[in-house]
């Protein structure tokens, strides 16, 4: 008992350990390719979508690509709206990992693991390492598949008669469906991998442990427990990181709720594409979950992509306004992500430089109208922009210096010390716009106005 329980644990982790590596070392393969992902990023929802299922299919973790986004958005770099369509896009990449679990390749997992163990310690083209770890993680996670997967089938030998009027229960009765949302829920919660729980369902499916009425309310459970790293991700960050979380935790939520209520005829069609076209093709029985998985995102996706602005006026009326602006600047950038990926750090240097520039240029804008005419409004927005870019260059500085001293490229090296130049420049342009409105308002206060030929030539400057 005592070593089947050790196998289950032990191939659980075997299998997170080669999830992770074989996301990590895909991430660091893309290398700008996922900086380009992400730059491309709009406030359009269904950009949104596209971004975050390809960043999900290649890291493969909705739960990651979600905390991303609440990062971005407590840093200023992503906008709300933006950050929506991304979680909507990170639930349908997520699918991708149910479908390499149903492609049933355990028999040759340990193949997968030697090939990319020579390619790792045998080989010292730094790409060709790179590769080794994806095909290593990839035999990891089969590996630690099967492991947890023969372990299970022989627990459940030794308590078959509890099991299987347990899991009967679980599938023939409201209350069973509803126990069985909780499980999946609370399972997926503790592991923080919906990928896991829903790999453990899959298994005992395939195996015929458990019946589809049974494995989908589970299914729809992990999906509501992913929502866990998300609230994580927001503690101690800003409104709209708390925003982007709740939006997150609500549809999940929504999904669930309505395919609960639509658990019969759902269950039937999913049945009837394992009877029509998963069976006759010889699909492993697993692959099912991975369709049933997928029609949840996709009809998920589908509907509450019509109401995205209803979800945001929903947010902003749940979690209101209680803080100052410039605490966001508090969370600027993400120093953890240095070490994990350099790339995508030197992407955040790049979009809160240009978000330097554009509190800069309305610093300019309104310079130039205090310079014509006395607005007090102005100035008190001169205080605050002159506050906030300062704190911008002293964090952006820092930020920059500490990723210069890492393993970066000869090209990504200039490019930062390009942005370091830049950003000394807005600073210094930020000061200028401070004194004009020092120098304008004391005119103004000693009731000095300027002539009209004063005016044109301020005009033409």
């Amino acid at each position: 008992m005592g070593e089947t329980i050790m196998f289950i644990l032990g191939g659980l982790g075997i299998f997170l350990f080669g999830i992770n590596l074989m996301g990590d070392s895909l991430k660091e393969m893309a290398g700008d390719k996922l900086k380009v992902i992400i730059e491309k990023t709009t406030n359009t929802p269904i950009k949104g979508i596209l971004v975050g299922a390809a960043v999900t299919a290649l890291i493969q973790s909705s739960s990651g690509t979600t905390a991303l986004a609440v990062g971005l958005v407590r840093a200023g770099l992503l906008s709300f709206p933006q950050a929506i369509g991304i979680i909507m896009g990170a639930n349908i990449g997520t699918t991708i990992t149910a479908f390499i679990v149903g492609l049933d390749i355990g028999a040759a997992a340990l193949w997968f693991v030697a090939i990319g163990a020579i390619l790792v310690f045998f080989v010292s083209k730094e790409k060709i390492k790179i590769l080794g770890n994806i095909i290593l993680g990839f035999g990891l996670l089969f590996f630690g598949l099967e492991t947890m997967g023969d372990a299970l089938k022989e627990l459940l030998k030794v308590y078959e008669t509890q099991t299987t009027a347990l899991f009967t229960w679980l599938g023939e009765t409201p209350i069973g469906w509803i126990m069985g949302l909780f499980v999946g829920t609370g399972v997926t919660a503790v592991v923080q991998s919906s990928s896991a729980t829903i790999s453990i369902v899959q298994k005992l499916y395939g195996q015929g442990n458990i019946p589809l009425m049974a494995a989908i309310p589970i299914l729809l459970g992990c999906n509501i427990g992913t929502t866990v790293t998300a609230m994580f991700a927001c503690v101690g960050g800003g409104t709209q990181a708390k925003r982007t979380s709740l939006i997150h935790a609500i549809f999940n939520v929504f999904g669930a709720v309505l395919f609960m209520f639509l658990l019969v005829p759902y269950t039937a069609l999913v049945q009837l594409i394992e009877d029509n076209i998963l069976a006759p093709m010889g699909a492993d029985p697993s692959m099912t979950l991975a369709f049933a998985h997928i029609i949840f995102n996709f009809v998920t996706t589908f509907i509450l992509y019509f109401f995205v602005n209803k979800l945001v006026l929903l947010a902003n009326k749940l979690i209101k306004d209680t803080e100052e602006e410039h605490k966001i600047y508090d969370e600027l950038l993400d120093y953890s992500l240095i070490n994990r990926s350099s790339t995508l750090a030197l992407s955040f240097v790049k979009s809160a430089i240009d978000y330097m520039a554009n509190k800069v240029k309305r610093f300019v804008y309104i310079a130039k109208e205090y310079s014509f005419e006395k607005n007090d409004e102005y100035f008190e927005e001169a205080k605050r922009l002159e506050e906030r870019i300062n704190i911008l260059d002293k964090r952006i500085h820092d930020y920059i210096i500490k990723l210069i001293i890492t393993d970066v490229s000869v090209k990504s090296s200039k490019l930062m010390s390009k942005y370091l130049d830049q950003i000394k420049d807005f600073e210094r342009i930020g000061d200028h716009c401070k004194n004009l409105f020092g120098f304008f308002k004391e005119r103004y206060e000693n009731k000095m106005e300027l002539s009209t030929d004063g005016i044109q030539d301020l005009e033409q400057i």
